[in-house]
């Protein structure tokens, strides 16, 4: 278990990376090329939500002590919000957890649907059920810096934790 002080060292410098820094970069690079923009949004979805599970899952580790095969768990929605209610932080309750559920959507159906669900038209409502995803770089542009708070309210909320 790593001392307090290491703790509040590794979120601190994991809250100083800009959880949509390379999303950005991917966006910056190819939309002076016009290419199809759909595209280069699911790009950024993808850097997006990578970068969080990356985050949140160094940020789980440090704070909780947790082995590898509590690493990989957490990174289902069931198992983190029971983590963290373990250690009496409710992590439906930070602020935009809600936009985070809607990423992880966003980024399943990008990887393995590549159609909108269900679960996925109820969160974004003008998607319908069985449609392509398409209106991406409207639905980025007001999900991400959703994304970016809850990030940050995450990390902060882990680092009450420790104190």
């Amino acid at each position: 278990m790593l001392s307090a002080v290491k703790v509040l060292a590794i979120l601190k410098d994991l809250k100083a990376q800009p959880l949509d820094q390379e999303a950005q970069a991917i966006i910056d690079q190819y939309a002076a090329n016009k290419p199809d923009m759909n595209d280069v949004y699911k790009q950024a979805f993808i850097a997006l939500y990578e970068h969080y599970e990356d985050g949140m899952q160094k940020a789980a580790v440090a704070t909780f002590g947790l082995n590898a095969f509590q690493a990989k768990k957490i990174l289902y929605k069931k198992d983190r919000v029971r983590l963290f209610r373990k250690h009496n932080i409710d992590f439906n309750a930070i602020e935009h957890a809600e936009s985070i559920h809607t990423l992880g959507l966003i980024f399943n159906n990008l990887e393995y649907e590549g159609q909108v669900t269900e679960a996925l038209a109820a969160a974004i409502p003008e998607w319908e059920v069985g449609a392509p995803l398409n209106d991406l770089e409207k639905v980025y542009k007001e999900l991400a810096p959703q994304c970016v708070i809850h990030y940050a309210a995450m990390l902060d909320a882990l680092s009450a934790a420790v104190n």
